[in-house]
């Protein structure tokens, strides 16, 4: 008996589980959209190209947007939180801090940088075309010096339509999408879901790693 209990008891926890994941895209999915419908109103010439899974040597990377225009690469990282954000740039962690809850993330920073690293991988392109931006789409006031390259929603256009250099043309900017199309994995929950698992091998590895440190 006990031993169908424990089945039972996985099965709950694998639903459970999935179903937390799920959750979690759509909240993020609210975040995003909020930026890909901002983005439209770009006067530039560009391509966007929202939820791009791509391959890496440990595994896979999801990206939130890559906006492709003449001036290069925009690698677009979107976080829909609300509170205060409190974190520098070269920090490992920042806090999320509503009322008197204090909730530790990882630097999105950090975390963009690796998505940046991922797409230039795939060109040989001047380092300068790839352009990394965090973006925080809720109610969140960033309450510290996080650098130039984190902004909120309403400076996003503005960051975009910035003046500078134009480094591809409309044939460079088609051969750039259409690489970036051919290496992306096709979006699907099952991708979704094969990129949140990942993710959460990655953090419980990290924590085993911190706790024999006695971090």
């Amino acid at each position: 008996m006990s031993i169908v209990y424990i089945l039972l008891a996985g099965m709950v926890g694998l639903i459970v589980g999935i179903s937390a994941g799920r959750k979690l895209l759509i909240n993020e999915n609210r975040g995003e959209a909020l930026v890909a419908n901002r983005l439209q109103r770009l006067t530039r010439l560009n391509v966007l190209l929202n939820n791009v899974t791509l391959k890496t040597e440990t595994g896979t990377t999801q990206i939130d947007h890559i906006l492709v225009t003449e001036a290069g690469l925009f690698v677009i990282e979107t976080k829909h939180y609300t509170g205060w954000i409190l974190g520098q740039p070269y920090d490992d962690y920042w806090t999320q801090v509503i009322y008197r809850k204090k909730s530790r993330f990882r630097n999105p920073l950090m975390q963009n940088y690796g998505h940046l690293k991922t797409v230039q991988s795939l060109f040989k392109l001047p380092e300068g075309a790839f352009i990394g931006v965090v973006v925080f789409t809720g109610d969140a006031e960033i309450k510290t010096n996080a650098g130039p390259n984190v902004i909120q929603l309403n400076q996003l256009l503005d960051f975009i339509e910035q003046r500078r250099e134009p480094l591809l043309d409309e044939r460079q900017i088609a051969y750039v999408v259409g690489r970036l199309e051919m290496k992306r994995l096709r979006r699907s929950l099952e991708t979704d879901e094969y990129h949140l698992n990942y993710v959460r091998k990655k953090v419980a590895g990290h924590s085993a790693v911190s706790g024999s440190r006695g971090i």
